[in-house]
């Protein structure tokens, strides 16, 4: 499997792609927090070509979110992840329950 870059963004595929049809999602090594799933979030591409990260068990869970996940867990709350924000301020690490309100600064990336 090797990474390809496709209309959409970059894909794994299988090295003889396309004549071997062989695609995968990207993970993201984050569990699905959704009771009784037991898959992956990945990451997609909407039809628009925006990016977005749901379960890989899709259509039994239906999970997905916008923002990237981290497998990192929250310190507070014990959320099992954290997603990364980012604005004209910069990028910021954000527990995904807004009741907890944790937040941390990334440093930049050059």
């Amino acid at each position: 499997m090797v990474y390809k870059h496709g209309r959409f963004g970059k894909f794994l595929a299988c090295s003889g792609y396309p004549d071997c049809k062989n695609v995968r999602a990207i993970s993201t090594g984050v569990g699905c927090p959704e009771e009784g799933c037991d898959g992956e979030l990945v990451q997609k591409v909407s039809k628009r070509g925006k990016v977005f990260y749901s379960c890989n068990r899709y259509p039994k869970c239906t999970f997905a979110l916008w923002d990237k996940p981290v497998a990192k867990p929250c310190p507070l709350c014990n959320s099992p992840f954290l997603v990364e924000k980012s604005n004209k301020k910069g990028r910021r690490l954000v527990c995904p329950d807004k009741e907890c309100r944790y937040s941390e600064e990334l440093p930049e990336e050059e």
